[in-house]
């Protein structure tokens, strides 16, 4: 899980008894009166595309693995159980590594040397030209919200006058081709939603993801989220709130 405290400052790892990092528990937060991440608290609602996507992962492994000689269903099965981790482990790290790409170039305009890199941060940037117009966007910032709970934006900017919105942006990274489709799902407006709401933005302010595809580097896709979904993703956030609350029991509001 990932936290923050009151002003927003990620503490997602504390010092433990010989002095190196762990993971934040909950039971540090209730000594640090931490708040959780919005993706934490999400995640005490199911995520159908997701589990489908890692059952799919498994059967992959399953019919990609051969029994050895002599070996047993106990142990054949924890090998294919290692074999798909391994690839959802993969593929959390090649998105955080495209995240930090994305990070780099918006925080300090620096263009990856790697040529599959460099197109996929141009076609990001050309994206949000295109949808947003020219914008100074703000990368990775973070925040606590009075109800008790933080996170940290991917990119978001604010309206340089009242003709034009503001907008929160959401990077999510993918294996997909050109023509892909059915690449967002609702909880991931309700994080958006969450975003917007957790840094005091109004609702003027507009939420989209740009999809960043892993397998055709150059390829990225947007997807605006209507506000009337928003209003509403916005009240499913809050009670997926109340329910992890209540099921930790702990009421961290500030």
């Amino acid at each position: 899980m990932h936290w923050y405290d009151k002003d927003g400052n990620p503490k997602h790892w504390v010092e433990a008894k010989n002095g190196t990092k762990r993971g934040t528990t909950l039971r540090d937060a209730r000594k640090l009166n931490l708040v959780p991440s919005v993706t934490s608290v999400l995640d005490i609602m199911s995520k159908p595309g997701l589990d489908r996507w890692k059952i799919n992962k498994t059967i992959e492994a399953s019919m990609s693995l051969h029994r050895g000689d002599f070996e047993d269903n106990d142990s054949l099965s924890k090998r294919i159980l290692y074999e798909s981790k391994r690839e959802v482990e993969e593929a959390s790290q090649r998105g955080i590594r495209i995240h930090d790409l994305l990070e780099s170039f918006f925080k300090t305009g620096s263009i990856p040397h790697d040529k599959e890199d460099e197109a996929m941060v141009k076609s990001v940037e050309a994206l949000l030209a295109v949808n947003c117009g020219e914008k100074d966007w703000v990368s990775e910032e973070t925040f606590s919200h009075r109800d008790g709970y933080g996170g940290m934006l991917d990119l978001y900017c604010f309206s340089p006058n009242s003709n034009e919105s503001g907008w929160v942006i959401d990077f999510k990274t993918k294996e997909f081709d050109a023509g892909a489709k059915s690449l967002a799902y609702d909880s991931m407006g309700y994080q958006l939603a969450a975003y917007r709401n957790g840094m005091g933005f109004s609702k003027d302010t507009r939420i989209a993801n740009v999809f960043v595809s892993a397998s055709s580097p150059g390829l990225s896709v947007f997807h605006e989220w209507k506000e009337e979904d928003a209003q509403r993703f916005e009240k499913i956030f809050g009670h997926a709130l109340q329910l992890w609350k209540e099921t930790k029991k702990y009421w961290p509001e500030i």
